[in-house]
């Protein structure tokens, strides 16, 4: 995965967890898309628990985790990874993409 298409760079964010430091990177569209299709259930549709799983495997940087090490996470740890992946990979309503920066 190349650092960044078109000159526009993966955000990161590392966050600590009882003193242990954890890295996280933004998906790429692609990977994101990857994320939701195995996260498919049967019928079509896309189950959240799972595809949020695929999403923080995919994102992090150091540690490397996998589905075993993360079910192995006190759920409190779990929750705050799952806030930084989340935020990493969301914009909020009303932000304004086009205004970063600018100050």
């Amino acid at each position: 995965m190349p650092d960044n298409v078109g000159g526009m760079p993966f955000e990161e964010k590392t966050i600590k967890v009882k003193g242990q430091a954890f890295r996280f990177r933004e998906l790429s569209v692609a990977e994101n898309d990857e994320c939701a299709d195995a996260a498919k259930n049967p019928d079509g549709t896309v189950n959240g628990r799972t595809m949020m799983r695929m999403m923080i495997m995919k994102a992090s940087i150091d540690p490397k985790l996998d589905a075993e090490s993360i079910s192995l996470l006190p759920n409190r740890a779990y929750i705050k990874i799952y806030d930084a992946v989340s935020e990493l990979n969301t914009i909020e309503l009303g932000e304004e993409p086009e205004e970063e920066g600018k100050s």
